[in-house]
């Protein structure tokens, strides 16, 4: 009998590994959508910057009219 046939197996462990397994692939399921939120507004913060740009350039040309005149 080997050192591992002599150990008592307990009845719950196969059901706590299950459990934390499920547990752990539930944590990656969320880490996965958070981290597709974050790409998400990521892409939202750069399309702002650009258009901030676009409103400065444009009222960087309005003011150099103005100064003109």
């Amino acid at each position: 009998m080997s050192a591992a046939e002599g150990q008592p197996r307990c009845r719950w462990g196969g059901e706590a590994v299950l459990r934390a397994r499920a547990e752990a692939a539930g944590y990656r399921r969320l880490l996965r959508a958070r981290a597709a939120e974050v790409e998400a507004l990521r892409g939202a913060v750069g399309a702002l910057h650009r258009q901030l740009e676009g409103l400065r350039d444009r009222r960087s040309g309005e003011l150099a009219k103005y100064q003109v005149r």
